[in-house]
């Protein structure tokens, strides 16, 4: 009779102790993952105050180790996509805005500070949270990569939770950090914030701390443009694209080709319609298509500035779709792989 193929099935007891002990790291990592995770839930309802700081501590973290993740993989231009490029300018203004009441270092940007705070929310209330949704963002404790990506598209989305509603208190905000974030004109109006969240119509809409519909697109759209778009084409779709090419490396351009060919085809048949060279009427046919889901997405974030419920229900609504991303992962794809994959690669040092 022939001897049976060794499996799983057919370890012994010290061999499973074995095989087992080789998952501590995706322990440590599911601990943490979900002890971060906690922490982030406790700062967001209770220190709405202090969650841009979490928030930032966090960044410090998990960017450089994407960084350097990606950068073996010739990933690293990704992290000069817009979603990163939001992280970057929230934290950048934050930490100005600190300086400013702490050391009354003053800068250029600090007049615009309201402005700059609802061109924000536009981007992190619109394009970043719905991202969640279209890239399917998944919640594994595990995995610091899915981790990151929730990151990216999340906690952004939470810092302007906290600055506008303060977990049902606008004017926590204020008390903590004076002046430091004008989401409201001054303390009546925060004040009157404060009264809108003590029924349930101000919850439904509040007119405090008004702001009009254009500064959700207007502001946006120049920071956009200005700050990423423009400058962004020219390196990498034109000054870079050669070396991009010849090192293999992946920009988001390549990956919304390869992944969306029948939309691709028709915006650069568009873009070759109206006098665009072929070389670039593919690039510049994406960043047209970015440039307008964008603004509209970014525009939709008029009603979550003036409805604390609307904002919480998208907010829930998010996190609902990345932890049920997350378990579709581990129960129909993880949980098939894992076991086979480990005992395969540790099958010599079982034997």
């Amino acid at each position: 009779k022939d001897t049976e193929a060794p499996s799983i099935a057919t370890l012994t007891k010290p061999q499973c102790r074995k095989l087992q002990g080789f998952s501590k790291e995706n322990e440590r990592n599911y601990t943490i993952g979900l002890m971060s995770m906690i922490l982030t839930a406790s700062m967001t309802v209770r220190f709405p105050a202090y969650y841009w700081i979490w928030h930032l501590m966090r960044m410090l973290f998990y960017f450089p180790v994407r960084y350097f993740r990606f950068r073996k993989n010739g990933w690293e231009l990704y992290l000069l996509d817009w979603c990163y490029v939001v992280s970057y300018i929230t934290t950048a203004c934050s930490l100005l805005a600190f300086l400013r009441i702490m050391f009354g270092i003053e800068t250029a940007l600090h007049q615009y500070n309201g402005t700059l705070i609802r061109a924000g929310f536009a981007m992190c209330c619109g394009p970043l949270i719905w991202s969640v949704y279209v890239f399917r963002n998944s919640i594994v404790f595990h995995d610091l990569d899915y981790m990151t990506s929730v990151f990216i598209h999340m906690s952004p989305f939470l810092v302007m939770w906290c600055l506008r509603w303060g977990a049902g208190v606008p004017s926590v905000i204020n008390e903590a950090f004076p002046d430091m974030f004008r989401v409201c004109a001054s303390k009546e109006e925060f004040a009157a914030a404060d009264a809108c969240l003590e029924t349930f119509r101000g919850a439904l809409w509040c007119n405090a701390c008004h702001a009009p519909f254009l500064d959700f697109v207007v502001p946006p759209a120049f920071v956009y443009l200005c700050v990423w778009s423009i400058p962004y084409f020219y390196f990498v779709c034109v000054r870079w694209s050669d070396w991009i090419k010849d090192t293999k490396r992946e920009t988001l351009v390549m990956y919304f080709v390869e992944t969306n060919p029948e939309l691709n085809e028709y915006l650069e048949r568009k873009m070759i319609g109206i006098g665009v060279g072929r070389r670039y009427a593919s690039p510049l046919g994406y960043m047209l298509f970015h440039f307008t889901s964008t603004i509209a997405l970014a525009g939709s974030s008029y009603f979550l500035w003036h409805s604390f419920l609307l904002h919480t229900i998208l907010g829930c609504f998010a996190l609902t779709t990345a932890v049920h991303n997350g378990g579709q992962y581990m129960f129909r794809v993880f949980a098939y792989r894992y076991a086979a994959g480990e005992f395969k690669k540790h099958q010599a040092v079982l034997d």
